[in-house]
């Protein structure tokens, strides 16, 4: 099958279509022919090998995000069948014609739901879902600052705190991407680059702060977000672009009584009623239009590198696909 292998970190140059032998379904297992497959900002830190995960070794696979069609189940898999269109969440191995994945990382695609959103909205959407019930638990009224508020994590979190009856005030690169946040209940956009984002929360909340902070940033952005918050505000981290925001961290957190946590979408699972209940929320709510997340663009296998460049400008609003 061909598949986009990265034999060693790097830039674009290491992202090399080959033909490698299938992937076999072990038990508990299940092997899917991939349709479409999604681009995630953490595909192009494991290319450049900076994803903060020991265990990630080279070669690799990129990908964690798929969308396609059940074509073996392993021993043990119980409630799938072959030729089930499905998307699915993967340990790794996205960018490929076929890949393997676990019965609980899959989510049956109702018929309204097209092959392209069902690749698109796994992660982003559960992630989203899980920061505003799982690592906090939004109330009405509440307000919050996200960060790269045009990207697939800030859409979905946008959309869902919006319908919570929440403010949003989010930050961009460039003014072209808060366009979309906008129109999908975002109060005001503020431009990183153009604007002193803290004093616009601090405008935006009349001297408050805000409740809640979403950070895909890290570095510089997400140390200065902490004078963004209220007095007992938590700011949660779900990624590191501009580098871990560590310096005089316990001293920032003291200041207001703040807090500061870490989230990865993966450990919502350990609690499998409450994953079952995001997963069955994401679905119910894209196949009732009450979701919506845009494709930016979508890419053939051959065009890997161009998809990496396009998600590494920064000018992305909206998912990046890549077509198998």
């Amino acid at each position: 099958m061909r598949a986009i292998v990265v034999k060693q970190p790097g830039d674009v140059s290491q992202l090399e279509l080959t033909r490698i032998p299938e992937p076999v379904a072990g038990p508990g297992e299940v092997l899917i022919d991939v349709r479409y497959a999604s681009c995630n900002w953490m595909d192009t830190e494991k290319r450049r090998g900076v994803y903060p995960d020991k265990s990630l070794t080279y070669p690799m696979i990129p990908g964690n995000e798929v969308c396609g069609t059940i074509r073996k189940c392993g021993e043990d898999v119980k409630g799938l069948t072959e030729g089930q269109r499905v998307g699915a969440i993967l340990p790794s191995g996205g960018y490929a014609e076929k890949c393997v994945t676990y019965p609980d990382l899959i989510i049956p695609l109702p018929e309204a739901i097209p092959d392209t959103l069902g690749a698109a909205f796994p992660i982003v959407s559960l992630t989203a879902y899980h920061l505003l019930n799982s690592a906090y638990s939004l109330k009405e009224g509440e307000t919050l600052l996200i960060h790269a508020i045009g990207g697939g994590v800030g859409l979905m979190t946008t959309q869902m705190a919006a319908q919570m009856g929440a403010r949003v005030i989010g930050t961009v690169s460039s003014d072209r991407k808060g366009e979309q946040a906008l129109a999908f209940g975002a109060e005001r956009v503020v431009n990183r680059s153009k604007e002193d984002f803290v004093k616009a929360v601090l405008d935006f909340t009349n001297g408050r702060g805000v409740d809640l902070v979403i950070d895909s940033l890290g570095g510089e952005t997400g140390y200065r977000s902490l004078d963004a918050l209220r007095h007992y505000g938590r700011l949660v981290n779900i990624g590191e672009a501009e580098g871990w925001p560590v310096e005089n961290l316990r001293d920032k957190l003291y200041e207001r009584s703040t807090s500061f946590a870490g989230f990865e979408t993966i450990h919502a699972m350990q609690d499998p009623a409450a994953w079952r209940k995001g997963v069955e929320y994401i679905t119910a709510a894209f196949t009732e239009g009450k979701l919506d997340l845009p494709i930016a663009a979508v890419f053939p296998l051959e065009k890997c590198r161009e998809m990496h460049e396009k998600m590494e400008s920064r000018t992305v609003s909206g998912k990046l696909l890549l077509k198998m």
